[in-house]
């Protein structure tokens, strides 16, 4: 009877309740480029560069706004201000186009939720944004925790906005640009050996 109590203490069904049951086969890059519902989404994601980094190992989770309310001619818009800011030489971490809307939209590591959720979570751009059972940034979530091999996908009615501090909203103030140059002068990026 002690023999068969060790054999059957050797069994592999006690790992069996970390597995996550993915909901689809693939990356996230390949969920998202696959449906057409996120297509524009997948269109500015794809522009700036992030598609190479969402088939990557590292697990992200992605807030992806639907075509219902995210159009064409928004991802256009938001694609041509990265290229202007390329042309002048802005770096992707500077870029406006990468800070305000992709890296505000996928967070590092995988989040999901469930019926008493409640929690801010850090986006890619460092900004805190609160994440509940059905609301993203003020967004309604149409589908949640959809699982994939790298990470963690969930559509959205609507873009999240993007909300600057204090150092970031006078370089986008007119009347403040003397201002901003001014601190702006102060702020290089520099490598301490």
């Amino acid at each position: 009877m002690v023999i068969a109590l060790a054999f059957m203490g050797c069994s592999d069904d006690w790992n069996e309740h970390y597995d996550v049951p993915a909901a689809g086969q693939g990356d996230l890059w390949t969920a998202i480029s696959s449906d057409a519902n996120l297509s524009n989404f997948a269109k500015v994601v794809k522009a700036c560069g992030y598609d190479t980094t969402l088939v990557g190992k590292q697990v992200f989770t992605v807030f992806a706004p639907t075509n219902d309310h995210f159009t064409e001619a928004q991802a256009d818009s938001i694609i041509e201000v990265y290229h202007q800011e390329k042309a002048r030489n802005i770096k992707d971490r500077d870029n406006s186009a990468i800070k305000e809307f992709v890296q505000n939209h996928i967070a590092l590591y995988n989040y999901s939720v469930s019926s008493a959720s409640t929690d801010a979570i850090v986006m890619m751009n460092g900004k805190y944004i609160n994440l509940t059972a059905n609301t993203f940034g003020g967004q309604s979530m149409l589908t949640a925790n959809q699982h994939y091999g790298n990470g963690v996908l969930f559509t959205l009615s609507n873009k999240v906005d993007y909300f600057p501090n204090i150092f970031e909203r006078l370089r986008k103030d007119a009347d403040l640009d003397s201002v901003a140059n001014f601190m702006y002068a102060y702020n290089k990026y520099s490598f301490d050996e």
